[in-house]
């Protein structure tokens, strides 16, 4: 008796299929379980020489095409090419330390810092060092501004007081990128506020960040340069 009430829920229990104006339907809903994977975790490092490593280490063990990818001026992605079941495996990350800059106003005091300690040293840093030095930290500071430049007054000396033209725009190469490349130039705004400070703002609308991921992956093309002619490693922008 309790065989064959087992076999009639078994038999409830069955998937059944119903003709039924031309189509057929199903009298329960079927969820497809896929297959589990075994797949490498992703290994985050800080600089493209630990990418190089880990390629050159490890490409044997996965015995496939591997795609390394530039995917911002700041972060590189590894992934391998796809596998029989079209998926992909990403293998390493690497995530820049470089410090960065933060646009807007500062303090007179906190943009000596930062050009000190943020910025390669070029023609832009030299000239706004030596504008920062000869503006006072009092709030008697004056502006005259036509919407092309800008006038500050600045003190020469002990009470010498002069107009001093600040230029709108300056060449500037902040650490943004990862440090084994050169790090890009580009074009900030300058401007000068009594109360506010110095500000500084990128005008050049983000391309900056298209020559770092060109010097990331020049980087790849020289490092990786025996493995891409090989074949067995492709660098993507």
């Amino acid at each position: 008796m309790l065989a064959k009430l087992i076999d009639k829920i078994i038999t409830l229990k069955e998937t059944k299929t119903f003709e039924i104006g031309g189509q057929t339907y199903a009298d329960a809903p079927l969820t497809r379980i896929p297959p589990h994977v075994d797949r490498p975790d992703c290994v985050q490092v800080s600089g493209l020489d630990g990418v190089c490593k880990l390629i050159r280490t490890e490409l044997a063990k996965i015995d496939t095409v591997v795609m390394v990818q530039a995917k911002a001026h700041n972060a590189v992605e590894v992934m391998t090419t796809y596998l029989p079941d079209f998926s992909r495996n990403i293998l390493y990350c690497a995530k820049a330390d470089a410090p960065g800059l933060r646009t807007g106003f500062r303090s007179r005091e906190a943009a000596l810092i930062e050009l000190r300690s943020l910025f390669i040293p070029n023609e832009g840093t030299a000239y706004l060092l030596d504008l920062l030095a000869r503006m006072t930290d009092e709030n008697s500071v004056t502006s005259r501004d036509n919407g092309v430049t800008q006038t500050v007054e600045a003190k020469q000396g002990v009470s010498l007081n002069c107009m001093v033209e600040v230029k709108p725009r300056v060449q500037l190469k902040p650490f943004r990128t990862f440090l084994e490349v050169e790090q890009p130039e580009s074009e900030f705004l300058i401007r000068v506020d009594a109360e506010e400070g110095i500000g500084f703002f990128e005008a050049d609308g983000g391309i900056w960040k298209l020559e770092a991921k060109r010097n990331i992956a020049e980087y790849f093309n020289t490092n990786l340069a025996d493995l891409i002619e090989a074949g067995k490693v492709v660098v993507m922008q």
